[in-house]
């Protein structure tokens, strides 16, 4: 059957994709030769070139089959990475980030897409969910033995790391070629399709004042917790005196740990009930980045958790929230929207984070910068939620 065939693959794919060795070391690597606000910049760049590409290489996903555009965005983010490793300046930076963030194109709705067509192929698209969860469990797990491994890797140099992850690469691109190409196609790409369908998206996460408020939650908290993924939590701790074989071990720890919490150790969504979970999120937001101006060295590796705990949360336990208000036949687009809406935050947070740091002269008051955000906005929102819904 292609989806036990399809499914397998993802699965060994996902565990090299991982396998990003170069995660602690990539803000040290880049400070050699541009400056913070030039860091954040980029990440920008990189975001809204992802986005910007996701028609055409959605056009080219249905031209070309989903295997293709998978194996062509993977190409790519290996010539992205080389670019990386060979980079010495701003605008070499750039040009990288544009490159990985059209990759990042090709690769991220037609993975879904080759999936969910497998399991519907077979009539299996019941288990999409289960599919994607433990894909996901398993790049969680990848990437923490990566980003330990990648510290280590770095006691010889930062490049070292950067050249380990493109091998990794091409072992996800290897496997890419082994995806059988589904005959059922869901939905044929076109332009009016494709503007129909962030309507449809943008209706359902907006369809009832419940959901409407849960949906901004979901964005609010995500656009926050993602931004210091992507930008600031290996910033803090590079530009607050932590050796990236430090980052390696303290990374890998929380992952490991988040890991081990909210994918069933400890039943976390039993504790973390609706009627507690808006008004945790934005406590624990607001204690990890409200104080940032003022931490030290070791209350940051605190901070740090607290905020990848509460990203790493978001999927688990507010992703389960929004999921199941969604209608079935609108839960894709919804949750499309959502995903603009957030990488939109994440666009926003890194342009204006860059005349910040280089006014305060560093990362610490970003993160305050956050908790502002996370205490005004999310923590109001979180107590309307739970007072009028969850009483």
């Amino acid at each position: 059957m292609i989806s036990q065939r399809n499914v397998k693959i993802a699965y060994l794919s996902n565990f090299f994709l991982g396998l990003i060795f170069h995660m602690p070391v990539w803000v040290a690597y880049e400070l050699q030769f541009i400056s913070l606000s030039q860091l954040a910049l980029i990440e920008a760049v990189m975001q809204g070139s992802q986005l910007l590409s996701e028609l055409p290489t959605g056009a080219v996903a249905d031209l070309l089959g989903k295997k293709a555009s998978v194996i062509i965005g993977r190409l790519i983010g290996i010539f992205g990475l080389l670019m990386y490793a060979s980079a010495t300046s701003f605008p070499a930076f750039i040009f990288y980030a544009v490159v990985t963030g059209i990759g990042d194109s090709f690769v991220s709705g037609a993975g879904e897409a080759l999936m969910y067509d497998s399991l519907k192929q077979d009539g299996k698209e019941h288990l999409f969910p289960k599919v994607t969860s433990k894909a996901s469990l398993i790049f969680q797990l990848a990437f923490a033995v990566a980003i330990f491994s990648g510290g280590v890797l770095s006691l010889w140099g930062y490049k070292t790391a950067i050249y380990a992850t493109v091998i990794a690469s091409i072992a996800a691109l290897i496997t890419a070629f082994f995806f059988i190409e589904p005959y059922i196609d869901t939905e044929k790409f076109t332009l009016r399709r494709y503007i129909r369908q962030f309507q449809l998206g943008f209706r359902e996460i907006f369809k009832t004042p419940y959901i409407r408020d849960i949906s901004l939650f979901y964005i609010a908290v995500g656009g926050i917790t993602w931004s210091a993924m992507m930008i600031f939590n290996t910033s803090l701790l590079t530009t607050i005196g932590y050796t990236t074989f430090q980052i390696g071990v303290i990374v890998a720890t929380i992952r490991l740990f988040n890991s081990s919490v909210l994918f069933g150790a400890l039943h976390i969504k039993d504790i973390v009930t609706k009627k507690r979970a808006y008004l945790f999120f934005p406590f624990l937001m607001i204690l990890a980045y409200l104080p940032g101006f003022t931490i030290t060295k070791e209350i940051a590796v605190l901070a740090v958790a607290g905020s990848t705990f509460v990203s790493s949360a978001r999927w688990v336990i507010l992703g389960s929230y929004v999921n199941e208000q969604y209608d079935s036949k609108n839960r894709a687009t919804a949750l499309s929207s959502l995903s603009l809406l957030i990488s939109l935050s994440v666009v926003g947070f890194a342009l204006i984070s860059g005349p910040i740091m280089d006014y305060f002269g560093g990362v610490k008051p970003m993160f305050t910068v956050l908790g502002i955000f996370s205490l005004l906005l999310i923590l109001p929102l979180g107590i309307r939620i739970q007072r009028r819904y969850h009483a």
